[in-house]
């Protein structure tokens, strides 16, 4: 008879409890805990760590970076015999690497949740290192969820999330801006409209086409970004974006190199 697989699960926000519900309807036996007590937890909640951590055959770290560490170390003594731990929060690679240390080879596994949770639950694709991480993938790839193998070396999980991060965000402060300077001359619904027209018309041809246009025409481009800066000036925006592009023009026309971009 094949034996249950126990999670425990610490932390019940709102990426722990979806994460949590789905895996339990999955089929695996889920408990949380969550010192704040959730309103409306997913799975049934113990009263320590102690208890939640008890027997488990994973356990997934799923809070903030701020206690991340913390926990990782409550957590190590009280892990059983081939047990692993799995931190599932956003934090550098050098935190990630502190917390490995904690636990004896083998056991710990960066996890980096690369897509929101909201409307996936456990099917969020991770990304999986560490030491631990082929036998988590081994453990709950029955279960369907998306995992994606990065290395043993815990961090590079990590570094991966971080880095797709700066074009999730930069892309969110850009539109931001772009709208903030549009509404500097009411052009504000004119400019929401036509953001939403190039996302629809956009795919991976659109930033090869960015890379290399900008690789071919990059002194142009400047000129074109002063002209904004002397518009903006005249409409009274000052914009938190602009300077860092002009900046980055700068560099590709000293001589750095743009990835992946193609000349004619």
């Amino acid at each position: 008879m094949t034996k249950n697989i126990k999670v425990a699960i610490i932390g019940h926000g709102e990426a722990g409890s979806l994460i949590a519900g789905g895996l339990a309807a999955a089929g695996l036996e889920v408990v949380g805990f969550d010192p704040a007590t959730p309103a409306n937890p997913t799975v049934p909640l113990t009263d320590t760590i102690e208890e939640a951590v008890a027997g488990a055959d994973l356990v997934l770290s799923i809070n903030s970076s701020r206690v991340a560490a913390t926990i990782a170390e409550q957590v190590a003594p009280l892990l059983g015999p081939g047990a692993l731990f799995a931190d599932l929060n956003t934090g550098t690679p050098a935190i990630k690497k502190r917390m490995a240390a904690v636990f004896p080879d083998g056991v710990f596994v960066d996890v980096a949740i690369m897509r929101p949770v909201p409307g996936l639950a456990e099917k969020v694709p991770l990304g999986v290192a560490g030491t631990g991480a082929k036998k988590f993938i081994e453990l709950l790839t029955p279960f369907g969820l998306d995992l994606e193998y990065v290395s043993e070396v815990p961090g590079e999980a990590a570094a991966r999330k971080l880095i797709r991060s700066i074009l999730a965000k930069g892309m969110a402060g850009v539109i931001i801006d772009t709208l903030w300077a549009a509404e500097s001359m009411g052009l504000q619904d004119w400019a929401y409209e036509e953001i939403l027209r190039e996302f629809d018309s956009s795919s991976a041809a659109t930033a090869k086409r960015y890379l290399s246009g900008t690789a071919q025409h990059v002194k142009r481009r400047q000129i074109e970004m002063l002209d904004v800066v002397e518009m903006l000036n005249e409409s009274g925006y000052e914009s938190t974006m602009i300077g860092p592009i002009e900046f980055n023009y700068g560099r590709i026309l000293h001589g750095k190199k743009i990835p992946f971009s193609k000349l004619p």
